[in-house]
């Protein structure tokens, strides 16, 4: 396709070329040394397109890799996602508090008061004032 293009331009330009010397009334010597002068541009174009091909290549392949992290990247941000995704459902008791919660062994466990933030963070939808939540609201508790 390359080719095909290089030959219509040169076919193009031969054709306007040959008009220009016929109205410039230009010798055969002249002529011919346009001629010439318009291969070296030739030449100089193609090797241009050839070097720019080159980097073209280099960049495509530079291209592929950073689509491969990008995938890498978002996989691990999808198992980041998942992971945190996980955790449990605790049904508000009347005389609940966060801190109080976070101890019961069914949440952390015995000592884990000051764990109550995880539980806020994970329900702020529901959960305006850390000091008042309400019996009935299913909190969801973080799992590591």
């Amino acid at each position: 396709m390359k080719n095909l293009c290089i030959t219509l331009v040169i076919a193009a330009s031969f054709i306007a070329f040959t008009g220009y010397a016929e109205e410039m009334k230009l010798t055969e010597e002249q002529a011919m040394r346009l001629v010439e002068q318009y291969k070296v541009k030739e030449d100089a174009a193609n090797a241009k397109i050839t070097e720019e091909e080159e980097k073209i290549a280099v960049l495509e392949g530079e291209i592929a890799k950073l689509d491969a992290e990008i995938l890498a990247i978002a996989d691990e941000i999808a198992k980041f996602h998942a992971s945190e995704s996980k955790h449990d459902i605790y049904v508000v008791r009347q005389g609940d508090w966060l801190a109080k919660l976070a101890e019961y062994p069914e949440v952390y466990g015995r000592g884990n008061y000051a764990m109550w933030p995880k539980i806020y963070k994970a329900n702020k939808d529901l959960i305006k004032t850390p000091i008042l939540i309400q019996p009935g609201w299913k909190l969801k508790v973080p799992r590591p």
